[in-house]
């Protein structure tokens, strides 16, 4: 038996054109990895997260009014707020991780917690059929009904192998008024929705207008991986929120609530409509209380400005109403 031992130049051209695809082949292959990795990298990576994780906003706390208690040396020096913020929660859904056949019976219960008008109701029960991976559903819960309703839907995402996290909370806050009515006028509220886009407050007026920019915060981000083996708020903060800043009034609350006290049985005892009184320090010029009646509830604030006949209330009158000079005029005519 005979074997070639030289390779003809047939054989050569067939080597190199071999040769010649594997490397084009190869150069190919490094390409489009290249091409994926880096120069699309980013794009894929996005696409890759958005089918495990959701980014949730963080909301910041708006800064608060404080009293002044330092008008006596005697004074309690703790702080005194006129305005606080309280912790509330937004409840999300995320439809794609519910299965259909569960979504009537998770939205009844959910309806069981709350007291929902007929068309809320339907609202609420048309977003779990959405596109979305978030959905908020529900807003400004307290912290024992979060609980309450973590509670069952532990219980319940377990027995029917539903990933936790498909029902989950944002925490939020809520302009609160310890002292209630006290210094309305001129304190003012914000409106309970926020801006879409800087979920910033829209004041009414007042200081929360006037202070707006000292008030306001900055939003932080985090991040809430989806999965049978994470808790319902497992997620890592990528951006801390930075909350707004407080105010000090030279206001003392115990003063105010005297100042108002009296100024409303002055005006029972004249049957008057309305009048209003400052109180002022005459050596620094500090005002330290400004009553007002009739009062503004901030706390409705909706119904002062949805009715003419309640909307005067709302103005702080010794600022913004003109007067007649009357007696102060005296000196200089004389």
């Amino acid at each position: 038996m005979r074997f070639r031992n030289k390779i003809d130049g047939s054989d050569k051209k067939r080597l190199v054109i071999v040769a010649c695809f594997l490397f084009v082949l190869f150069c190919s292959i490094v390409v489009r990895f290249f091409h994926l990795q880096v120069t699309e990298g980013d794009k894929w990576q996005k696409i890759a997260s958005a089918q495990h994780q959701i980014d949730v906003t963080e909301y910041f706390q708006r800064g608060g009014f404080y009293s002044n208690t330092d008008i006596k040396k005697d004074n309690p020096k703790e702080k005194v707020p006129f305005v606080v913020e309280v912790s509330k929660f937004h409840l999300f859904i995320d439809p794609h991780s519910i299965d259909e056949k569960y979504k009537l019976a998770i939205a009844k219960k959910l309806f069981e917690f709350f007291e929902f008008s007929v068309n809320e109701k339907e609202k609420i029960f048309c977003d779990f059929f959405k596109k979305s991976r978030s959905r908020k559903i529900i807003s400004w819960i307290d912290r024992e009904k979060k609980e309450e309703i973590l509670r069952w839907w532990q219980i319940f995402s377990r027995e029917n192998k539903i990933v936790r996290n498909a029902i989950f909370f944002v925490s939020d806050y809520k302009r609160c008024y310890p002292f209630g009515h006290l210094l309305g006028q001129l304190l003012h509220t914000v409106q309970d929705q926020k801006d879409p886009l800087t979920f910033q407050s829209h004041p009414t007026g007042g200081l929360e207008l006037y202070f707006n920019d000292y008030l306001k915060g900055k939003l932080g981000r985090r991040i809430i991986t989806r999965s049978l083996r994470h808790p319902l708020d497992v997620g890592d903060v990528i951006d801390k929120p930075q909350n707004g800043s407080d105010i000090y009034l030279t206001i003392n609350h115990y003063l105010q609530a005297i100042a108002e006290e009296e100024l409303e049985k002055g005006i029972k005892t004249v049957n008057a409509k309305s009048g209003w009184a400052i109180m002022m320090d005459p050596y620094t010029g500090e005002i330290l209380a400004a009553a007002q009646v009739p009062f503004f509830d901030v706390r409705k604030y909706r119904e002062y400005f949805n009715s003419e006949d309640l909307k005067e209330t709302a103005k702080f009158k010794a600022a913004v109403d003109l007067f007649e000079p009357g007696s102060t005029m005296k000196p200089i005519t004389l």
